[in-house]
């Protein structure tokens, strides 16, 4: 690693804070710890960290009313929430108010380190020229990706580049763009283009599920497929439309993604997380390609922004 990053993680529960230590610790991060929100608030301000673990439920400030203060404050890092059953519902507001993302207390051991090392890659920071930024109004770009997820947070960090240019977002929604495209664009080169179930992740330690992968991307029937994702921007908002080439899915098959009951459930996390951090969420019949709206401004209508840079590009 070549910085070491620094994690501030908060709980109550000093059984837990040791756990997650210990996990965080044995991958080569520092950690520091808070017992509470007024703490956490308290050790943010002092020395900003990286990324910042917290439980919701603590007394003094939970961590729902932290996610607000950080929001608030402007405080540029990133939260990831740790829930536990009959939290789902804090969690769900805690993920609107500004949160990155979340890892169920029951799945710690295999999907905290996977959640906090993608946080940490998708934090992007891009210097634009403001002069030249205000000059742009309007964008669109697509690509045709290969099934290769080690270009994902180089892709989202171009988009978030444009995005800078001509968006209004905040830091954390920045953030919350990049988990959506994130989760998103791994979604349709993994269990799209490779056709390969999410179930293989919870058997033996995931391995099953990568030996898979590389089974697949050594087949062309399979790897030969693209990942067409679709980028469309102005002063308004963005509209993102990612297809890949599988044969698609019945999204009737997965848990609701807009029921926060299912925050603590493994399966569907994606698509949970996506609904809740953008605006508006479409599939196609299909169920391979999804198209995903975020605004600059909350109650400028959907319709409104796409007729809008409909009539702009026929100009």
């Amino acid at each position: 690693m070549k910085d070491q990053h620094r994690i501030l993680v908060v709980d109550d529960s000093a059984t837990q804070l040791t756990q997650i230590r210990m996990l965080l610790e044995s991958s080569g991060y520092e950690v520091s710890v808070a017992s509470d929100g007024v703490q956490a608030l308290a050790s943010v301000k002092e020395r900003l960290p990286d990324l910042v673990l917290t439980d919701l439920q603590m007394p003094n400030m939970d961590g729902l009313e932290l996610v607000r203060e950080i929001t608030l404050q402007q405080l540029p890092v990133p939260v990831i929430l740790t829930t536990a059953a009959g939290s789902e519902l804090i969690a769900a507001q805690a993920l609107h108010a500004g949160a990155a993302s979340y890892v169920p207390k029951s799945a710690i051991a295999t999907i905290l380190l996977p959640t906090v090392r993608r946080v940490l890659e998708l934090q992007v920071s891009a210097q634009t020229n403001q002069l030249l930024a205000s000059c742009l109004h309007q964008t669109e770009v697509t690509w045709a990706l290969v099934n290769d997820q080690s270009l994902v947070p180089d892709l989202i960090g171009s988009v978030e580049s444009i995005l800078n240019q001509m968006s209004d977002y905040d830091p954390g929604q920045h953030m919350q763009i990049a988990m959506a495209l994130d989760e998103a664009i791994v979604n349709a080169m993994v269990h799209g283009n490779l056709e390969i179930a999410s179930e293989l992740k919870c058997i033996e330690d995931g391995q099953p599920y990568l030996d898979k992968i590389q089974e697949r991307l050594a087949d062309p029937a399979y790897s030969n497929r693209r990942v067409h994702f679709s980028l469309r921007a102005d002063r308004h908002g963005a509209v993102f439309t990612i297809r890949d080439e599988g044969p698609g899915f019945n999204l009737s098959d997965v848990p609701d993604p807009t029921d926060p009951s299912n925050l603590d459930k493994e399966g569907g996390r994606g698509l949970l997380l996506i609904n809740t951090f953008m605006d508006e969420v479409k599939h196609n019949e299909k169920g391979n390609e999804i198209t995903m709206v975020k605004l600059c401004v909350n109650d400028s209508p959907v319709e409104q922004m796409d007729e809008q840079m409909d009539e702009e590009s026929s100009m």
